[in-house]
């Protein structure tokens, strides 16, 4: 029986696998090399299996193991693997936490291709072999092997490497087979003092130290401080892309409680008796702590439309769920936690479900909570759920209202909305033609195929060019833009669909032309 499952061979990885088999839990340490697997060490409680995985692989041995807690702490280069990992635990609904490397000194310097002079980011492999070789100086490689062959493909570029490499004795013939042998490899395991970077860099006359963008805990901020003590250039190959997660402190946080938890005894109890897999799922819902869930309205773009509330639940929350551009217009509040472009109601239901170790959850949407929301979808779900449950369910869900854009729309234009039809023609099938013949004023949110443009010919080709249109354009956004004018008039508007309009019928012979107010830039927030 499993109760911890540790995927990579890291230096955290290892250690989270040794803390967890001395706390007593039965753990299992998943690494792709037989080197990896000889440094992990004989432990009790502690078992290692070596190869490589895909998704499918994974889902397997999750569903073989069933292991509680599963922390997937490979490479920050190793955006694959924990994809598939991810992948294969949701679809387990398994509990995962990333574990995510500190940066170091990396934060402050990141941010352009050139920093401090003489350290170059890039995002591949090829771009660092481009800027390599406009010149002839040495280069010192500790990128490790699996990219080598980058490196090694031009001869003029392959006979000034000298590569860094593990101790490995297929990693080694790997590098004979690229054409590096001998003096060009050095076969030793970091991470690496400062000092041991400088001995190498002046051993091999290096001009050029070539790293990945690793953390702390990769000797990255020892390297860097080793090429400026030698005076030498550097390439820094950026990681794939911006994590969230959980530090390793956090990860044995979690190893403690887990070891202090009810559910150990209940699966134990479990495996001995036999039950199947659906009794087991019903026994993990019934053990779970409740999950408080908070639905929060965006109002407009930009994040500028939140209440305290809301943003302070964001600041507080472990995770954070919705659209791309919801998660965006809110990573100042959500830095450094996990965040998953999951937002329709059904998707939303079941991450919540599978995944139980968070405790504060923030879902964000666009516009209003309830106007037209796509939390609507969500709390009918959950409503049905506690139905079908007769009892209250370990989900509890609040709504934290924005300001609502038909508000702001207003506000930016200096009327009042309390005479005002409000609709959406967002996703959604809407006749504002008719609309108009039956209120003279409507609010229309636009989306899709209905932008500015298109609704200004619509009412042109129904007879009603005269409506006076008030439009919103990107609200929220440094960009945003009020546009006012007869229907006719705006015809030929850009196709922007992120806009929210109040149309006034031309018949009631009274519409109002609102002269916008606006702060200007430097006082808004």
């Amino acid at each position: 029986m499993t109760e911890v499952l540790v995927f990579g061979g890291t230096t955290e990885g290892r250690e989270l696998a040794r803390d967890a088999a001395s706390m007593g839990l039965a753990t299992l340490l998943s690494v792709v090399s037989e080197y990896g697997k000889r440094i992990a060490g004989e432990q009790e409680n502690l078992s290692v299996r070596c190869g490589a995985l895909d998704e499918e692989g994974i889902f397997r041995l999750l569903k073989k193991e069933r292991p509680l807690l599963i922390l997937d702490a490979t490479h920050p280069h190793a955006a694959l693997a924990t994809t598939q990992i991810r992948a294969a635990c949701d679809r387990a609904g398994l509990r995962c936490l990333r574990v995510v490397r500190d940066l170091g000194e990396a934060d402050s310097m990141a941010g352009g291709k050139t920093a401090r002079g003489r350290v170059f980011w890039v995002r591949t492999e090829k771009e660092a072999a481009d800027i390599l070789s406009q010149d002839q100086e040495p280069i010192l490689l500790t990128t490790g092997s699996k990219e080598l062959a980058v490196f090694a493909e031009a001869a003029d570029l392959r006979k000034r490497i000298f590569a860094r490499v593990l101790p490995d004795s297929r990693i080694m013939a790997g590098c004979e087979r690229l054409g590096l042998s001998g003096r060009q490899l050095i076969a030793m395991q970091g991470p690496f003092s400062e000092e041991m970077n400088v001995a190498m860099l002046r051993a091999v006359g290096a001009g050029w130290l070539v790293t990945k963008e690793s953390g702390s805990r990769g000797g990255f901020t020892e390297k860097l401080n080793a090429a400026a003590k030698c005076g030498i250039r550097t390439i820094v190959i950026q990681r794939p892309g911006k994590e969230s997660g959980v530090t390793a402190e956090q990860a044995k946080e979690e190893l403690v409680r887990l070891v202090k938890a009810d559910e150990r005894k209940s699966r134990r109890e479990t495996d001995k008796t036999g039950e199947s897999d659906t009794d087991l799922a019903r026994s993990d819902w019934n053990e779970r702590q409740e999950t408080e869930v908070a639905l929060i309205g965006m109002g407009m773009g930009g994040g500028h439309q939140l209440t305290l509330e809301a943003a302070e639940w964001l600041r507080q929350c472990e995770a954070v769920l919705g659209a791309p551009r919801m998660l965006k217009d809110v990573e100042a509040w959500v830095r450094g936690k996990r965040q998953e472009a999951v937002y329709l109601g059904g998707e939303v239901w079941n991450w919540l479900k599978g995944h139980p170790e968070y405790r504060r959850v923030a879902v964000v949407y666009s516009g209003d909570t309830g106007f037209y929301s796509g939390c609507g979808s969500l709390l009918r779900l959950w409503e049905e759920e506690q139905e079908k449950r007769k009892e209250h369910i370990k989900i509890r869900i609040r709504i934290l209202p924005g300001i609502s854009t038909l508000s702001c729309l207003c506000a930016r234009l200096g009327c009042s909305w309390e005479d005002i039809y409000p609709a959406s023609a967002h996703g959604r099938e809407c006749r504002p033609e008719l609309l108009l013949q039956k209120h003279p004023k409507v609010f229309l949110l636009l989306g899709g195929e209905e932008t500015l443009g298109s609704l200004c010919r619509r009412l042109e080709q129904a007879g009603q060019g005269d409506v006076w249109v008030s439009a919103g354009v990107r609200l929220g956004y440094p960009e945003e833009r009020i546009v006012t004018g007869r229907a006719k008039e705006l015809c030929g508007c850009g196709e922007d669909s992120l806009a929210a309009v109040i149309l006034e019928s031309a018949l009631t012979g009274d519409a109002k032309r609102h002269v916008p107010l606006r702060l200007p830039e430097e006082e808004r927030i």
